[in-house]
């Protein structure tokens, strides 16, 4: 495998530390059931895929960004709480996940947070209004 300097799980410390990260991209999906015929990460295996496949575009045009772990805990769906290893989060619990990174990535100099919503069940775009005004970075779904 060709590691990617704009993958954070492929790439390592002695790549990446003198280099400066513009924007960093966040997946977030979710690990549910998707009926018999497709796997339980089909959110965040699709959200994680497309995040590389657009900071690959971005990257050989020269943008500075960076592709983060995927989130696979979606907002909790009552429809399917039940059902084996359907691995569902509060919505408050997922702010919180993001407040943590933001916080993180705001510290270390990162200015633009790209949320990429791989789950229908996932509602960002109030967090992303009050954390614009919370932290020195901008958020954008």
């Amino acid at each position: 495998m060709n590691a990617k300097p704009y993958v954070l799980e492929q790439t390592n410390w002695k790549q990446i530390k003198e280099q400066k990260y513009d924007v960093a991209i966040l997946p977030w999906g979710a690990t549910e059931p998707h009926n018999y015929h497709l796997p339980y990460g089909t959110d965040s295996l699709e959200t994680a895929k497309i995040a590389e496949h657009a900071a690959g575009k971005a990257w050989e045009k020269g943008a500075k960004v960076m592709v983060l772990p995927v989130i696979p805990l979606g907002a909790q769906n009552m429809g399917q709480i039940d059902m084996p290893f359907c691995l569902h989060t509060k919505p408050s619990t997922q702010l919180i996940i993001l407040k943590d990174l933001l916080t993180a990535l705001s510290g270390q100099g990162i200015k633009k947070l790209v949320l990429m919503n791989g789950h229908g069940g996932n509602d960002f775009k109030r967090w992303c209004a009050n954390c614009n005004l919370s932290f020195p970075m901008y958020l954008f779904l």
